[in-house]
Order: structure tokens, then sequence, then C-alpha cells
């Protein structure tokens, strides 16, 4: 038994007493083919520090070996030593039967440090040395996939699945179909999903393919992946919000409130699962759940206008109108949006504060002007106010314009002529 043998032994069954005069034997003694295989096997059961004195013996007894100076620089990049690893690589030179190997280390490094162009021209370089290399194929794939060239990327990952069905553990199949949405060919992407669906087992995948299937309306097969997503992860928030949309889509407002309401338990800080759920609480006339999604989503989501309105709205619709007023109490004018100076002037108008609610009517008419139902609210109250006829008549005008065949509005106008 050689000594690196010994040392694994010792190490397997947790007996560190003998590690260094084990490693020094080995190193004095064991074949170079020997300690090799002991390094690599060191570094897989975590014990890098004695793979590097291992790496650092045969690049001083083999110094022209540079696959050993590869590996030594493989191990110091992970321990955080950037400046001593990259020292090694490139002081490999271009002739050396182990440059394209150090190329694709230095493009791992680069991509991993979010230098995606510095780690795109290594893999270019490594392309001119072995253009038939898949790994450099795939490499670049990847690279033009993360960097938005999905043209380049489909090419490359067409190329590849030709010989493989998975690449350094990446599904192939996955990758080209979202490639195809990428590029906006969700006809081409659903055909690859239908043909590998089976296949497709990573959790981020099947998010992807949901979201090819809603863009084609296929909601059943969307509902389908979702599920399967929250399944595996029942914590994915993003999957959710597409449920959400997909029973939406299917006018299933029971699974859509259901869905908005176990995403909210995940993630209480997304407002479009309160604005989903509070909508489909409505559509079932369960007017209190969609009140009190949106009253949670405020108080989650305080800087939210949009659940503010929504909830003005629900609000005008059960003649809430204190609340109403109150909902925009501390809230600026300046970002109020229209919609809100419309609630709130019905909701004055209501409470018989005349001079408020003419105030939000007015505010609100540049963004209503043409809307037919503000039009003839705002008649209806203009109507009642002192001095107000020829207001009165200016809406009567444009609301006609909109709706002639309004009788009660004609005969309003004719008597005002």
């Amino acid at each position: 038994m050689s000594y690196s043998e010994k040392l694994l032994d010792a190490i397997e069954q947790q007996d560190f007493s003998q590690e260094k005069i084990l490693l020094e034997k080995a190193l004095e003694k064991d074949k170079p083919e020997i300690l090799a295989s002991l390094a690599e096997n060191l570094v897989g059961l975590g014990f890098s520090d004695l793979a590097k004195e291992i790496y650092r013996s045969l690049i001083a007894r083999f110094p022209r070996e540079d696959i050993f100076k590869i590996y030594l620089a493989e191990i110091l990049l992970n321990d955080g030593k950037d400046e001593d690893g990259l020292t090694l690589l490139y002081n490999i030179a271009p002739d050396s039967s182990s440059y394209l190997d150090s190329l694709l280390v230095q493009a791992d490094y680069y991509q991993t440090n979010g230098l995606i162009e510095t780690a795109y021209k290594k893999l270019l370089e490594a392309e001119k040395i072995a253009p038939d290399e898949d790994v450099v194929k795939f490499g670049l794939a990847e690279l033009d996939y993360l960097s938005g060239n999905y043209k380049q990327a489909f090419n490359r990952y067409q190329d590849l699945i030709k010989r493989h069905k998975t690449f350094s553990e990446v599904n192939l199949n996955d990758r080209l179909f979202q490639t195809l949405a990428k590029l906006g060919r969700y006809e081409e992407a659903g055909e690859v999903i239908a043909k590998n669906g089976n296949d497709i087992l990573d959790i981020d995948s099947k998010y992807q393919a949901a979201l090819v299937m809603l863009a084609l309306n296929k909601d059943d097969q969307a509902i389908k992946y979702l599920n399967e997503v929250i399944d595996q992860s029942p914590d994915y928030v993003n999957a959710y919000r597409l449920l959400t949309t997909a029973y939406e889509h299917k006018n299933n407002n029971e699974q859509e409130l259901r869905s908005a309401q176990a995403g909210i338990a995940y993630n209480e800080l997304d407002p479009v699962l309160y604005k989903k759920g509070a909508q489909a609480a409505v559509k079932l006339n369960e007017l209190d759940t969609a009140e009190n999604l949106l009253k949670k989503g405020i108080k989650n989501i305080p800087e939210s206008l949009d659940l503010r309105t929504q909830l003005s709205n629900l609000y005008v619709k059960e003649n809430k109108n204190d609340e109403n007023i109150a909902l925009f109490a501390k809230v600026d004018d300046e970002d109020l949006e229209a919609q809100v100076h419309w609630n709130l002037a019905l909701s004055y108008q209501n409470l018989d504060q005349s001079a408020k609610a003419k105030s939000e009517f007015l505010l609100a008419y540049p963004e209503f002007k043409n809307n037919s139902a503000f039009l003839k609210q705002m008649i209806r109250f203009f109507n009642t106010e002192p001095n107000s006829k020829d207001i009165v008549k200016e809406l009567l005008n444009s609301y006609l314009k909109l709706e002639p065949e309004d009788t009660e509005m004609q005969e309003l106008n004719n008597e005002l002529l």
C-alpha cells in the first residue's frame, strides 16, 4: 500500500494524528501519478491545503507540466488568493499543451466575478485553439445568453444538442426553449417544451416553461408547471403571481383568490398579489375579504398608491364615504391620481360637503373629460349647485357627443336652452 493510500485511509477514518508524516512520506516515496491522484482526492474531500503542498512539490519536480499549475491555481482562486492563482495561469505559455485549460479556468474565474466581457474574450481565444471543443462552445453559449446575445446563444445551443442532451448538468433543451422565448419565438419554444416536457426537472426551467405557456394562452399547461414549482419549493414567490394570472385568464376567481392568499403568506410585500386577490374576491362578492386583503397590503406596503386606489374604489362601491376620505388624509394631494379625485368627489357629495366635492370633480375633470360615466355624475352634481348653469351646459355638450341617445340628459339640456 502506498503512503498516499495510507493517508486517504487515515482521513476516511478521521485519524489526523499522522497526517503530516504520511504526506511527507508520500511526497518522498510515491510515484508522481499516485501523488496527482492523491491531490485530486484530497481536493474532493475538502483538504485543499494538503493538495496545495502536493501540487507545489510536483511543480518543483516537473516545471514543464503546466497542468499541475492549473490545478494549484484553481485551489488558490477558490481560497480567495486571486493574484497568486492568476499569476500561475498567466505564466502558462500559448504553446503549452495546457494553455487551453488555462484559458477555461480564467474564463470561469472572470465569469464568476461578473467580468463577462473578459470571460468571453478568453473563450473566444480558446475557440481559436480548439474550434470543435464542446466545452468552449457551451461556455460561449452561456455567456451569450447572460449577455442578451440570444440569437448567437440559440445557434450554439442548437449545435450542442446534436451531440448532448445535457452539459455540465445543464439541460440543453431547457436552455433552447428559454432562448427561443427571449427571442420572442414562443410557438417554437412551446414545441420544444412539448417534446421534452417530462425532462424539465429544474425548478427555474419549470417556471420559465410556465411563462412560455402563458404567452401562448395555454393556461392549463402553465398551471401544471407552476403547481410543480410550488410543490418543489413553496416559497418560490414569483410562481404565485403567475398562477393568479393563469387563473384570471380562466375566470377561475376562487383559485385566483386562493393562489394570491397562498403567495402573500410567503411574500407580504408583493402588491400584485393583493391586487389580484382583491379583484377575485370582489368578483366572488366577498367584499369583506377584498377589503381585508387591501388593508393588509396597505399596512405592509404603505407607499402603494395603487392599493389605496383599489381600496378607495371598493369603499365607493360600499358607500363607505368616511373611510374613503380617511384613506388619503396623509397622502400629498400632488400624489393623488385622477381616479382618487373622482372617488373623493363622490364621497364628499354623499356627505353633503359640496365645496370639497366641487374641488375634487374639477381636479378629476382633465383626465376624465371624455368619460361618459364621469361626466354624467359631474353633471348631476353641478346641476344641484347654485350659479352652475354654464358649467352644466358645457358638460352636457361634451356628454351628449359621447352618449347622444341618453334621453335623460337630452331633456336636461333642453331645459337649460
